[in-house]
């Protein structure tokens, strides 16, 4: 039978794929959601095509061990040395795939790869046999497999992905939260991601701290300290100091003096019904919050710091 060639489908000089030690769209901002679509254009054309040239280069080893005195017959001699044409075809290959595994972060593979690759290349490559390099193929076909398995990755469908700060919606409890409490964007990043991995204590937990970054704030605006003393205690204060506003020479001569007076005595209230509702119970193991509750929690948090950061801030 004729021996047939994979030269025609030479493919490695056409393909525009990831650049050695080139960033996986994961490495790049472990922060942001990484979509199907490019971890698909990242990685997948590149198994894709390694996987051809492993494919084909095992039909080269079984199109060489064909005797050349027996073309007509089905007859393979796996067991012959590797010919010149299939060594330097071996290596070309091997290394694009050797370039690619590496390119797509599968190191080991990659180093496994080159090992073959200077084995054929080495001086005594001419004791390498046809099954010795079908071999060496899947070896390299198993390796891949089981690198993989030791990368992971979650999956967060599209409805919960809408609580992942992401570049064109980075703020959770939107801009003016943001702008307003500062200190507030690592508890409200991490209560935005429990939401979209499903962790819904945790993001009630971290809901709870970002209330009372806000309830320190207000507390600074009539000097009560929330630095030694607990939610209650603290409530207690800052309610009494805003009864007395209307009262006060400070208060008394600012034109919105009663408009004010209303709006943090509504703000009080409602730090007042947040603490008995969820903190004093968040605080303690005995709490746990299904999905439909954090969310529940997270809107009503998130409409209460909008409300708060129009007249509330830590920046003077």
């Amino acid at each position: 039978m004729p021996v047939l060639s994979i030269e025609a489908l030479d493919f490695t000089d056409e393909l525009d794929l990831p650049t050695p030690e080139a960033l996986a769209p994961w490495q790049v901002n472990p922060s942001r959601l990484t979509s199907w679509y490019e971890m698909v254009n990242f990685s997948a054309r590149a198994f894709f095509f390694c996987g051809r040239a492993l494919r084909q280069l095992k039909m080269e080893c079984l199109l060489g061990s064909v005797p050349k005195e027996l073309e007509e017959a089905t007859i393979f001699h796996v067991t012959e040395e590797l010919d010149e044409r299939t060594k330097v075809k071996a290596i070309e290959s091997l290394t694009f795939v050797e370039r690619e595994f590496r390119a797509i972060g599968l190191g080991i593979t990659a180093d496994t790869v080159k090992d073959i690759i200077n084995a054929l290349q080495a001086a005594n490559a001419i004791l390498r046999n046809f099954q010795w390099l079908n071999d060496q193929v899947t070896t390299i076909e198993k390796l891949v497999e089981r690198e993989l398995t030791h990368k992971v990755f979650l999956y967060i469908t599209p409805e919960k992905s809408r609580f992942f700060p992401v570049g064109n919606n980075p703020y959770p409890l939107t801009e003016a939260v943001f702008k307003a409490f500062p200190s507030a964007t690592y508890d409200t990043n991490e209560a935005a991601w429990s939401l979209a991995l499903d962790r819904s204590t945790a993001a009630v937990f971290h809901l709870m701290r970002i209330l009372e970054i806000a309830l320190s704030e207000l507390g600074k605006v009539f000097g009560v300290s929330l630095a030694h003393t607990n939610w209650g205690n603290a409530l207690d204060q800052i309610e009494a100091k805003i009864r007395i506003m209307h009262t006060d020479p400070v208060w008394k001569a600012k034109p919105d003096c009663k408009e004010q007076q209303e709006f943090y005595a509504q703000a009080a209230s409602h730090f007042g019904i947040l603490k008995d509702a969820w903190r004093n119970y968040t605080m303690h193991i005995r709490a746990k919050y299904t999905e439909d509750e954090a969310e529940q929690i997270f809107a009503t948090v998130k409409a209460f710091m909008v409300k708060l950061s129009e007249r509330i801030s830590e920046t003077p």
